[in-house]
């Protein structure tokens, strides 16, 4: 009875520590920007991408005639899409939006793109643009994670 305690304890403890939250693949080699634009209307558009290097990006896709060969790379490089990966997409994109003090109020999603080796939110943030975001901002430019890290 002990052992099955402990080891429902560990377990659970696995679980957990794997399912918290977090900024999902930033330690991986894709680049990360944001590229945002404020109109004449005052509203603040962005584009936040997670890109692959296209040095990295294979020239082709491969397709196994043999299907049962687990083994077998298919896909080099690149993220797991896979049901989560929206969530954790927009996760990142609320994240660098508000460090980088372009969205204080939130933003609404508009698109998005979700691909092995790219990934993009186009959103507008909830708040129009005021005088310090014209002046932080200019009308449109592309902004790197040294922007979100200096916050």
């Amino acid at each position: 009875m002990n052992k099955f305690v402990i080891l429902l304890v560990v377990s659970l403890s696995f679980l957990v520590g794997c399912s918290s939250a977090g900024r999902s693949y930033v330690k991986s080699e894709m680049n990360e920007t944001l590229e945002v634009e404020v109109l004449p209307n005052q509203s603040k558009m962005f584009t936040y991408r997670l890109r692959w290097p296209e040095d990295q990006i294979p020239n082709h896709i491969r397709v196994s005639r043999d299907g049962s060969d687990s083994r077998r790379d298919f896909y080099e490089g690149g993220v797991n899409v896979g049901r989560n990966t929206r969530e954790r997409l927009l996760q990142n994109t609320a994240y660098v939006v508000e460090k980088a003090g372009y969205c204080r109020e939130g933003f609404f999603e508009l698109d998005r793109s979700i691909s092995r080796y790219h990934l993009w939110v186009r959103g507008e943030c909830k708040e129009s643009a005021s005088a310090a975001d014209q002046q932080a901002f200019g009308v449109k430019q592309v902004l790197t994670p040294e922007r979100w890290h200096q916050s």
